[in-house]
């Protein structure tokens, strides 16, 4: 080996064990990991924390009929919130509410939209994400403690405009849909259908009695007064807002003492639920068209139900049935 060659691989092994040993670690992929910062999630902010305080002003919407007028403290509340150390501090409420910022709140405060007792609205969480740039996260939870859960928007403080004199201020837009109770279609009895296999549909549908209303889907269950699963079986059920669903996506039956129940759930709570929509220029028809396979015996009347479950908008259950009889 040259003299040459050897000075280099001298020189290669003494600026390892140099490295190695500023950087506590023999492993050359620990070498650059520690005091430096680690590179931005997309689309979290970076930067210094915003500490101070900050005016943060509410304009509320209805998603649903744009020009209509909500008010603070009647149609709707808002509340701004720190979580520190795990628990959360109430900092101001209204919709010109000024709040004191820590560094300890990372740059977010969290803003908790409430309806009041009284008011038909829900909440429309999806459309105020979208609506709200500063919005990354939305979840349901207590933070007051009050045994219900509201909405909670994680807001960003992050590079908001210190002006020359004053507070640094911002909006905040909270989206609203009004609530309305549909009802449902009753169709025809189906007689006549014998005894072989044969395809059935009832075009069961929801409909709002006034625009610009919506309602919050929870679960759906099909009844009938048999036991025997040979005589009718389920195909597909429409549930708008959610999908044509095959009859597995319902799972087994359970078994009554009399009858088979099938049933759908779509969320437990206003967060979880699927939302249907009657706006303007819409048509008023919303689909829970449901695909049977029959095998009835001779003489067979079987009564087949529909229970459709829905949140009003105070979180509670309501419900909207129907039964059409299949008769062979």
């Amino acid at each position: 080996m040259k003299e040459s060659t050897k000075v280099i691989i001298i020189a290669i092994v003494m600026f390892y064990l140099v490295i190695s040993l500023i950087a506590g670690s023999f492993n050359p992929a620990d070498w650059f990991q520690g005091g430096a910062a680690p590179p931005s999630q997309e689309g979290v902010p970076t930067g210094e924390v915003p500490v101070g305080i900050f005016n943060l002003k509410t304009v509320a919407y209805n998603t649903l009929d744009i020009s209509s007028s909500l008010t603070e403290g009647t149609n709707y509340g808002v509340y701004w919130y720190a979580n520190r150390g795990g628990g959360w501090i109430l900092l101001g409420s209204g919709d010109d509410a000024l709040i004191e910022a820590t560094e300890q709140d990372g740059g977010f405060a969290y803003a908790v939209v409430e309806v009041p007792s009284g008011q038909a609205y829900y909440v429309d969480a999806s459309e105020t994400k979208l609506k709200n740039p500063r919005v990354y996260a939305v979840s349901y939870e207590d933070p007051d403690g009050d045994g219900y859960k509201e909405f909670v928007f994680k807001f960003s403080l992050y590079n908001i405009p210190k002006p020359a004199s004053g507070n640094p201020t911002v909006y905040f837009y909270p989206y609203f849909m009004a609530y309305e109770k549909p009802s449902i279609n009753s169709p025809s009895d189906i007689s006549g259908i014998g005894t072989a296999i044969t395809t059935q549909y009832i075009e069961w549908y929801l409909s709002f009695s006034n625009e610009k209303k919506a309602f919050a889907l929870a679960k759906i269950e099909l009844t009938v007064n048999t036991t025997d699963t040979s005589k009718i079986t389920i195909q597909h059920i429409n549930i708008p807002g959610v999908g044509y669903l095959s009859g597995d996506a319902l799972g087994a039956p359970y078994k009554g003492t009399s009858t088979l129940t099938w049933t759908y759930t779509i969320g437990n709570n206003l967060m979880q639920a699927a939302y249907i929509k009657y706006g303007q220029n819409q048509l008023n028809k919303f689909e829970f068209t449901t695909e049977l396979q029959t095998q009835l015996e001779s003489g067979d009347v079987l009564t087949f139900t529909i229970t459709i479950y829905g949140f009003t908008s105070s979180g509670t259950l309501t419900t909207i049935t129907d039964t059409v009889n299949l008769s062979a």
